[in-house]
C-alpha cells in the first residue's frame, strides 16, 4: 500500500509540476501583455500631454500594433502642427512605414488601419498637390479610409477625414475636375460631415474640421454654418495638447471670418 501510495504521489507530483509550469507560462504571458498595455497607456499619456517625440518612441517600443498606432498618431500630429517644415517629411515617412508594419501585425483593428490613412493623408497634404496626385496618395487616402469604415462604419475620425478628403479634392481641383478624376463630390462631403456631427456630439476637433471643410467647398454658401461651428468650438474647453493647438487656431479663424 505504501508503494502504491508512493507511486500515486509520484504521479501527482509530476502532474503538479506540469500544471505549475503551465500556470507559470500563462502568468508570464499575462504579465507581458499587462506590461505592453501599460507601455501603450504611457504613450497615450505622452500624446495627450503634447510630448510628441516621447509618445512616438514609447509607442514604437511596445512592439504592438496598438502601440505603433499611438506612435503614428504622435508623429503625424507633430509633423502637421508643430515640427519645422524641414523635419516634417522625415517624421511623416517614419509614420507611414510604422503604420504599414502595424497593419501587417493587426489588419482587422480599425484604429490601426485609420492611423495608416492618417499618416498617408498628412503626407499628401505636405507634398504639393501635383506630387500627391502623381504618387497616388490622393486615391490611396480614400481607399484606406473606406477600408476603415467597412470595419467600423461609425468611427468618427475616419468618417471626418473622408468628408475632408472630398472637400480637399474639390477645393484644389474644382468640383468638375474633382468629380471626373476622383469621384469627389460636395454631396458626399456633406453626407459624411452630417453623420460625424450626429455621432460626435460636442467635439472641438470635429467642429473645427467640419467648418474648415465647408469653407473649402464653398466659402460663400457655407459661411454662416462654418461660423456657427467655429463658435461652438471656441466655447469648448480643450481636453489635451492637440485640442489646445486647435482651439488657438479656431479663435483666429473665427475672428478672421467675422471680420471679412
Amino acid at each position: 500500500m505504501k508503494r502504491l501510495f508512493a507511486a500515486g504521489a509520484s504521479r501527482w507530483d509530476s502532474g503538479a509540476i506540469v500544471l505549475w509550469a503551465v500556470v507559470c507560462m500563462f502568468a508570464t504571458a499575462s504579465a507581458h501583455v499587462l506590461a505592453q498595455d501599460d507601455s501603450t497607456e504611457a504613450a497615450r499619456g505622452a500624446l495627450a500631454a503634447g510630448n510628441w517625440q516621447e509618445a512616438a518612441d514609447l509607442g514604437e517600443a511596445t512592439g504592438t500594433a496598438a502601440g505603433w498606432a499611438v506612435a503614428v498618431d504622435a508623429l503625424s500630429i507633430h509633423a502637421h502642427y508643430v515640427a519645422p517644415e524641414e523635419e516634417a517629411e522625415a517624421l511623416l515617412q517614419r509614420a507611414m512605414q510604422l503604420a504599414e508594419e502595424a497593419v501587417l501585425l493587426d489588419p482587422t483593428d480599425p484604429e490601426v488601419r485609420f492611423q495608416l490613412a492618417h499618416a498617408v493623408g498628412r503626407y499628401a497634404q505636405y507634398v504639393s498637390p501635383l506630387q500627391a496626385f502623381a504618387q497616388g496618395l490622393v486615391s490611396r487616402s480614400r481607399e484606406l479610409l473606406e477600408d476603415v469604415l467597412e470595419l467600423d462604419p461609425d468611427m468618427v475620425p475616419a468618417r471626418l477625414q473622408l468628408g475632408s478628403w472630398h472637400a480637399d479634392v474639390i477645393g484644389q481641383a474644382g468640383p468638375v475636375i474633382a468629380r471626373m478624376t476622383h469621384s469627389a463630390t460636395e454631396d458626399s462631403a456633406l453626407e459624411h460631415y452630417d453623420r460625424v456631427l450626429e455621432l460626435a456630439g460636442d467635439d472641438l476637433g470635429v467642429y473645427a474640421e467640419v467648418a474648415r471643410g465647408l469653407l473649402r467647398l464653398d466659402r460663400d454658401e457655407y459661411r454662416d454654418r462654418a461660423q456657427d461651428l467655429l463658435s461652438r468650438a471656441v466655447a469648448l474647453e480643450p481636453q489635451d495638447a492637440l485640442e489646445r493647438i486647435l482651439h488657438d487656431q479656431v479663435v483666429r479663424e473665427l475672428a478672421e471670418l467675422e471680420n471679412n
